[in-house]
């Protein structure tokens, strides 16, 4: 029984460690930059191929 509650609270943690490593990612503001333009991007190029002006 030990050793399941010890998977569940290692697969917590991992969580967790998966998260704040997410949050940092999405504070820096070079990469929200980067970010935006790649979707700016991408919108007009979907317009482009799908005949909107």
């Amino acid at each position: 029984m030990v050793p399941v509650i010890l998977l569940i609270v290692l697969f917590f943690a991992l969580q967790l460690l998966v998260l704040f490593c997410c949050v940092a990612a999405g504070n820096d503001p070079y990469s929200q930059f980067l970010s935006d333009e790649e979707q700016v991007e991408y919108l007009a190029r979907w317009k482009k191929e799908h005949g909107y002006k």
